[in-house]
């Protein structure tokens, strides 16, 4: 199967890995033992309808930031769940295809990536650190950019991943921004929901 992408791929095997992303998503979502699920859900839906509001501008979304902050306050599970479930749920109004796989695999690595370096994205007192989420924040950008073309890349050679840094460097500064002016207010509303959220802490086209 060939997408406007340009990835190819044999549509049972497309099938496959899509009911297991989705269901490795939703066992994410529900298999820890918390009270948290409704912040989860809540977060999924702020990243679906974020990245869908802006989809006019290319690689700008919410979703990169959100699974990081998920992943830190909710723990690593929850940064994969929403990682993947957002890049097909979006996708169910901006279009689906292979491409998604990829793009539910990237946003899903990074959520695991970051619950596990998740004890050094706060300080003492678990406030987060803004200076170094901004700084991973613009690596994960380049680090999604890189997965989401790795088959093609694989198959026609880096200058596939190169035409797409433009992209990557839309996407950082997107997740930059988001950093600086939302990612305090989403912290403390999550705080302020659940006080205790504290303890979840756990250790192509390139537009996205």
């Amino acid at each position: 199967m060939t997408d406007p992408h340009g990835l190819e791929i044999a549509p049972l095997l497309q099938t496959t890995l899509e009911i297991a992303l989705v269901a490795i998503a939703m066992i994410a979502l529900l298999a820890p033992r918390d009270r948290r699920v409704g912040e989860a859900v809540l977060l999924i839906a702020l990243a679906v309808l974020g990245r869908i509001a802006m989809a006019p501008l290319p690689s700008i979304q919410p979703v990169t930031v959100l699974v990081m902050i998920t992943a830190i306050r909710l723990g690593t599970a929850r940064g994969v769940s929403l990682g993947i479930l957002t890049a097909y749920l979006s996708n169910l109004y901006l279009g689906g295809g292979p491409w998604t796989i990829m793009q539910a695999l990237s946003w899903g690595s990074i959520g695991l990536l970051t619950g596990i370096l998740a004890n050094r994205m706060v300080d003492r007192d678990n406030e987060l650190r803004i200076g170094s989420l901004s700084g991973y924040s613009i690596l994960m950008a380049f680090v999604f950019g890189f997965m989401v073309t790795l088959p093609l890349t694989l198959q026609e050679g880096v200058s596939i991943w190169w035409s797409g840094i433009p992209f990557d460097v839309l996407h950082a500064v997107g997740n930059l921004t988001i950093i600086t002016w939302a990612m305090t207010p989403v912290d403390r509303t999550l705080q302020w929901v659940r006080p205790d959220l504290n303890r979840g802490l756990t250790a192509p086209s390139r537009q996205v």
